[in-house]
């Protein structure tokens, strides 16, 4: 699944998806360029709004959920390996995700910087990367 960068400010989103993303957010700077694409890692929802797993900088380390009224989905195709996922240590929400991600705490373990859940994530990038690259390619 790729999204495409439409909005790069809170105050751009309708007032129903406003309320929704400052009932999230905690002041979160926004550094998405309006074009830029983005490959997308999982899906979690919070007060019925999609919320897109993204990263927005290669040199993040790891996804962060971004508010689904900033973006466009160009590419609408998810993984054959996500499913629907209710549980998680430090998150209320439900998740649409792999299900490497629902069966193991990868991202929680991502989060502290565990070296399997590091690397399962470079191994997710690569496939990530070109995905995008394939994208791109046939946009031309």
């Amino acid at each position: 699944m790729i999204v495409k960068c439409i909005r790069n400010k809170r105050e751009d989103l309708s007032p129903e998806l406003l309320k929704s993303y400052d009932n999230n957010v905690n002041a979160q700077e926004i550094y998405m360029e309006i074009g830029q694409y983005f490959f997308v890692f999982g899906i979690s929802f919070r007060e019925g709004v999609p919320w897109y797993f993204i990263e927005e900088d290669d040199t993040d380390g790891y996804p962060t959920p971004w508010h689904s009224g900033l973006f466009e989905v160009v590419e609408s195709t998810m993984p054959s390996n996500w499913c629907f996922y209710t549980k998680s240590r430090h998150m209320d929400d439900n998740f649409i995700i792999s299900k490497e991600w629902a069966e193991n705490p990868l991202y929680e373990d991502l989060l502290e910087e565990e070296s399997y859940a590091i690397k399962a994530f470079q191994e997710q990038k690569k496939i990530a990367n070109n995905e995008i690259k394939k994208f791109l390619n046939l946009k031309r």
